[in-house]
């Protein structure tokens, strides 16, 4: 049967439970990554060639065929704003790596919080992966080609639901080859995490809220956070994160984020 193929082919189709509720929208507590065929060898990636051209045509593949997560009860106002950030995979020292910034505490929103680079949508951008690159250039200086982007998540809402995030995945290389000049009204600094840290169990946990003030969140909701080093990762973030690791290091990456009535 088709099951016994699969496992004679070391093959995994994944059902990873997404089980989010956040303000302003919702991620109900159902199953949303769902397989419609075989994607991955889970014994051929590997932390050593996760950034690999290999993977990254696996990756691609994943993002056209992989059911990514679906969005129940939405709720985005109806003149919502596009944005985007951009996701910098990189090498450090050799170490297959992510790029994320703190914002700075000089801002009006989202202050000392970590994040991507990125931003709103200007009307002279092309398309979101020109957004999330000039925003890139814009706030840290990084200056990245359109070639180096894999791909993209599916889209997300702000907190506030009034603005839809799409977040772009762009693999820049070994990092101490780029100069980074930040844009220090915006971001207090930048700092790295390795992949395999991410991937790590005992560095992923989830933080659930009983009740939130909408009526759409009595039921409470819950969010992964990435803890293991300097600054604690959550919020936004930590969901992209969250979308992105079963996608990029698939047998890897085992956290199952489960919320509780």
């Amino acid at each position: 049967n088709t099951q016994t193929a699969m496992k004679m082919n070391r093959h995994v189709c994944r059902r990873i439970p997404l089980c989010l509720q956040n303000m302003g929208f919702n991620f109900r507590h159902c199953k949303l990554f769902h397989c419609n065929g075989v994607l991955f060898d889970q014994n051929a990636v590997t932390f050593e060639n996760i950034l690999s051209e290999e993977n990254k045509l696996r990756v691609l593949k994943a993002l056209q065929k992989y059911d990514l997560p679906s969005l129940r009860k939405v709720t985005v106002a109806g003149d919502h704003r596009k944005a985007a950030v951009l996701i910098p995979l990189c090498s450090v020292k050799g170490e297959p790596s992510i790029l994320f910034m703190v914002r700075s505490n000089k801002i009006p929103a989202h202050r000392g919080e970590v994040s991507f680079p990125g931003g709103m949508m200007d009307d002279t951008d092309h398309d979101l992966i020109t957004t999330a690159l000039r925003e890139t250039q814009e706030e840290i200086g990084l200056k990245i080609p359109r070639e180096a982007v894999w791909g993209s998540l599916q889209s997300l809402p702000s907190r506030n639901g009034k603005t839809l995030v799409t977040p772009i995945i762009a693999s820049i290389g070994e990092l101490q080859n780029h100069n980074l000049h930040l844009n220090k009204t915006e971001v207090e600094r930048v700092f790295t995490r390795t992949i395999s840290s991410l991937c790590d169990r005992k560095n992923v946990g989830s933080t659930q809220f009983k009740r939130g003030k909408l009526p759409s969140l009595k039921s409470g909701y819950t969010l992964p956070v990435y803890l293991g080093g300097e600054h604690r990762i959550w919020g936004l973030t930590a969901i992209t994160l969250h979308m992105l690791l079963p996608i990029l290091a698939p047998g890897l990456y085992k956290f199952n984020l489960l919320h509780k009535n």
